[in-house]
């Protein structure tokens, strides 16, 4: 994953937005959100370097920076390269 740091005057602003990519202490997150099935949308972080869900399921956006949110935080942003293989599919990237 390559990460470029975006302009220092982001650091202090409101950068849990959906779609953000933060990074703190060391680990880079996706600021990512869930419509339920009862119509409420949770909102949630994952991990890029782990692919893991990072922290709960949160009501807002608001709890979610006062709950896992730091001063440390750094909007940035990161070209993710995605690689799979569908089933049957050949591992050369380059076969049509």
């Amino acid at each position: 994953m390559e990460i470029e740091y975006k302009n220092k005057d982001y650091k202090n602003k409101n950068i849990y937005k959906v779609g953000s990519v933060i990074e703190d202490a060391g680990n880079v997150y996706l600021v990512c959100q869930k419509a339920a099935s009862n119509g409420c949308t949770e909102y949630f972080l994952i991990n890029l370097y782990t692919a893991t869900v990072s922290s709960k399921m949160y009501e807002s956006l608001k709890e979610l920076k006062l709950t896992v949110g730091d001063e440390g935080d750094t909007l940035v942003k990161a070209k993710l390269i995605v690689d799979y293989k569908l089933d049957g599919d050949a591992e050369d990237e380059n076969t049509k």
